[in-house]
């Protein structure tokens, strides 16, 4: 192998290696930022406005501190 040759080698592993170092730069920043985004302190929080429950019921009884006691008639349409 010439000298020429196993620069050319050299040259070409390097590139490649800095390439893969840059994508797995950019891959953990992906797993960093959807890390956040799934596990983060706003995953746990209500929804400020619009629609907050598709079962939201109006509390319209006098009975609003006591829980309500759940009949079939509540799951089945």
């Amino acid at each position: 192998m010439t000298e020429a040759k196993s620069k050319e080698i050299i040259k070409s592993l390097t590139t490649t290696i800095n390439n893969l170092n840059e994508e797995i730069a950019l891959l953990r920043e992906q797993v960093a930022y959807l890390t956040q985004k799934r596990y983060g302190k706003s995953s746990e929080q209500m929804p400020i406005s619009g629609q907050t429950s598709l079962f939201e019921e109006d509390q319209t009884s006098e009975d609003d501190d006591l829980p309500r006691r759940r009949t079939r008639r509540d799951y089945y349409l």
